[in-house]
């Protein structure tokens, strides 16, 4: 959502004007609210220290405390992605660090009725001060806060202080403070992992403090933009919209959340809502007056209703399905006849139903419907785009998700152990029709319930449903990541006090974040975890017997142990959201950050390599599924030669072992077998991109290179696919698989049997098609 901050002193300046990169900014003349961005963009001189003031350097804003020690040279082992830099720079996580601006301001700002210092992102714990005065502190990298500094900023001479502590610090200190009371699992991470422990005691990105795909980079930082935000009477944060279509008109709901400058005390003001097509024409105006009273938070909130004819709206629709059309919806708030704040925003029109009906060969069903249509969701899986989002650019996002356009894609899951992506992910998201499965940022571990715990992660998703809900590609939200599974297949020794965790999970994720969900965003679907079975889920306690279930929910599914090339091997769920096969990086990718004159660094046994496979077994898991399929290489492995030839092969193996896995559960997307397994509706596989140059699952390496897998899912997703299978008793079927009933036309397949030794087919098979399966 683009907000649009206008200077109150009747020029236009331009540098209260600047905004992060994907946002967009129109100024006006005569308008009250004033954004001034305190961002390096902007001029603003950052400095970031040591405590102890033994170190000093430029700090930047937005930014981190790695990528600022690396830009003041003062890491000398190299970039921080280079070799054994992970652990060679681990030192910085293990510190505090100040970040410090001295800056003068306007008179004309400090003399404004509010006046309110904002941190759109602090990563993560620490004390704010200004000019001496202690503001507040900051525990969750997903919150934005807001002080009042009316009485507090100076003309000349200000000083702002942000304090930031140690992040596995503050998480250790937190988890032996808990042990006191029992143990809030995991201990730690796999020593594979090579990371840091209890990333569930801070709300920061789970990840930062490493994963099986990924590095240990804690970062601290100002992460978002830091402004000072003046007002006469209200700003507004964010806009509600939920669109319904009944009969002949769409129905859109709005709510127009706004923050005021004062407790209690009543506001009135006229809103203007326009709705513009995408050639500037008007189709429909709402001017309503308003008379608002701010609540001890300093919020209020408008709500309105518009009713649009049908035949004025094309619809927005999921990649292949048709076409993601965007209307330009403008929402401003005018008070004393000046125009104080403007909202502009891209909204769709659709809606989402998440369909689980009850079929007679036992299990539900389990589908997302867009605007009324069933839509098979063919995608992947998205990590964080780097570990640490300073270096996230908007043409970079663009990159990643057009490849996924180009590859076929209609669906991309936001996976729990990253962060709620930037605002530049969903307006693209949903200008190219990519459906977003929204995780809420838990992953893989259980998580304590205290009240601070609680109240933090309560804010936290009331902000972040907030920013989100209005864009038209984000159709479902996910309460976490494997947690239902975590604790139902004991993976961190839960079994012991099964019911105090159970307990805690259902007070974390179903008490608290469903609870805020449905009444924050009662227009789209909420699963607790994933995988779960659903409705089933909730039906047996919220923790199933078998998350796992084929007749129920979503599935995640690994086995590195059985031929991934053959059908046989893989379940026949409602929805596969994650499945997947270890690879090599490129040699191209592999080079960037290896020294090319070191052998070992080259070797598949390697030290380096040996560094960066954080999947336990993973190396060997890639042989044997090489050994397998292929056949070992000649070649020592050992060698500069070896690690070339498992390069290649390991990324075949995957391509393929994705191809035979993805076209199964699209097979399985009109067949039901005797025991009610069947009517796939999700083929996600894991994952889409790179954090760092490593093994992983992922289809698309660190900097946007495409994998052979990449190149392999423009076929396996194609909208019209063939399948060829051979079934159990040895014989071979087709399968002619269409994305949407509108493409199904009569035609004649033709199969051809060849041979490596002969141009002409050995036998060749044609049957018209002219029945279809739905």
């Amino acid at each position: 959502m683009a907000t649009n901050w206008l200077p109150f002193w009747m020029l236009i300046l331009s540098w209260c004007c600047h905004l992060l990169p994907g946002d967009t900014f129109r100024a006006f003349v005569l308008a009250e609210n004033v954004r001034l961005d305190l961002t390096t963009a902007n001029g603003y001189q950052w400095q970031t220290s040591l405590p102890n003031g033994s170190l000093t350097v430029a700090g930047h804003v937005p930014g981190g405390i790695y990528t600022d020690l690396e830009r003041a040279d003062i890491l000398q082992d190299g970039p921080l992605l280079y070799r054994f830099n992970d652990g060679n720079y681990r030192w910085i996580a293990y510190n505090d660090w100040n970040y410090a601006l001295d800056f003068d301001v306007d008179p004309l700002l400090v003399n404004q009725p509010g006046v309110f210092l904002v941190l759109h992102g602090v990563d993560t714990v620490a004390q704010i001060r200004l000019n001496g005065f202690f503001l507040g502190e900051t525990d969750n990298m997903f919150v934005r806060y807001r002080f009042n500094v009316r009485n507090l900023l100076k003309a000349e001479g200000n000083q702002l202080r942000v304090e930031l502590r140690s992040p596995v610090t503050v998480s250790r200190n937190r988890y032996e403070e808990q042990l006191m009371d029992y143990i809030v699992p995991p201990r730690c991470v796999p020593p594979e992992y090579q990371g840091e422990c209890h990333a569930n005691f801070i709300r920061k990105m789970q990840a930062s403090f490493s994963w099986d795909w990924g590095p240990a980079f804690p970062s601290m930082g100002l992460w978002k933009a830091v402004s000072l935000e003046t007002y006469e009477a209200l700003t507004l944060r964010d806009v509600y919209v939920a669109t319904s279509l009944n009969g002949t008109n769409w129905q859109v709901d709005l709510r127009l959340y706004c923050e005021t400058i004062d407790i209690g005390v009543s506001h009135s003001g006229t809103w203007t809502v326009r709705l513009v097509d995408n050639n500037g024409v008007l189709i429909h105006e709402m001017v309503a007056d308003s008379l608002l009273t701010g609540n001890g938070d300093r919020e209020a909130t408008a709500q309105y209703q518009l009713k649009i004819a049908a035949a004025q709206i094309e619809p927005w629709m999921p990649n292949g399905y048709g076409n993601p059309t965007l209307y330009n919806l403008l929402v401003s708030y005018a008070a004393n006849g000046k125009v104080a704040v403007t909202k502009e925003m891209r909204i769709g029109f659709r809606t989402v139903v998440l369909v689980e009906d009850d079929l007679q060969t036992g299990g539900r069903t389990f589908y997302l419907q867009v605007n009324d249509v069933p839509i098979f969701l063919k995608g992947s899986n998205w990590i964080p785009a780097d570990v640490l989002p300073e270096l996230v650019t908007t043409e970079y996002i663009r990159d990643l998700l057009t490849s996924c356009v180009d590859a076929n894609m209609n669906s991309l899951r936001v996976w729990g152990g990253g962060i709620y992506e930037l605002d530049a992910f969903y307006q693209i998201a949903d200008e190219l029709g990519i459906l977003i499965w929204q995780d809420f940022m838990f992953a893989c571990s259980m998580y304590p319930t205290t009240s601070w715990f609680l109240e933090s992660v309560s804010v936290e998703v009331v902000q972040q449903v907030r920013r989100l809900q209005y864009h038209p590609s984000v159709v479902l939200w996910a309460g976490n990541n494997e947690n239902e599974a975590a604790l139902r297949g004991n993976w961190y020794g839960t079994i012991g006090n099964f019911d105090l965790y159970r307990q805690d999970y259902i007070i974390l994720y179903v008490d608290t974040i469903r609870e805020i969900v449905r009444k924050e965003d009662p227009s789209r679907p909420f699963v607790v975890s994933s995988p779960s079975n659903g409705k089933a889920s909730e039906e047996e306690g919220h923790i199933a017997r078998d998350p796992y279930s084929e007749l129920y929910g979503d599935v995640h599914h690994y086995n590195y142990y059985v031929n991934a090339w053959n059908t046989s091997s893989y379940p026949r769920p409602r929805m596969s959201t994650e499945y997947g096969f270890q690879a090599l990086p490129s040699v191209h990718s592999w080079a960037a950050v290896s020294d090319p004159f070191n052998d070992d660094d080259w070797s598949f046994n390697g030290a380096l390599l040996s560094n960066r496979q954080h999947h336990p077994l993973g190396n060997f898991e890639m042989e044997l599924q090489v050994s397998s399929r292929f056949g070992l290489p000649k070649s020592n492995l050992s060698s500069r030669t070896g690690l070339l030839d498992m390069m290649y092969l390991t990324q075949m193996h995957q391509a393929q072992a994705i191809k035979t896995q993805t076209q199964h559960y699209r097979r399985h997307r009109y067949q039901l077998a005797e025991n009610g397994a069947g009517l796939t509706m999700a083929a996600l596989y894991w994952q889409l991109n790179d954090i760092w140059q490593a093994p992983s699952w992922a289809s698309i390496e660190y900097g946007g290179r495409w994998k052979p897998l990449h190149y392999f899912a423009v076929d396996f997703f194609a909208p019209l696919l063939v399948i060829l299978t051979e079934l159990g008793d040895g014989t071979v079927a087709a399968f002619i698989h269409f994305d949407r009933r509108q493409d199904l036309v009569v035609g004649t397949l033709t199969v051809s049997i060849r041979s490596w030794d002969r141009l002409d087919p050995l036998a060749t098979f044609s049957s018209l098609i002219n029945q279809f399966v739905w």
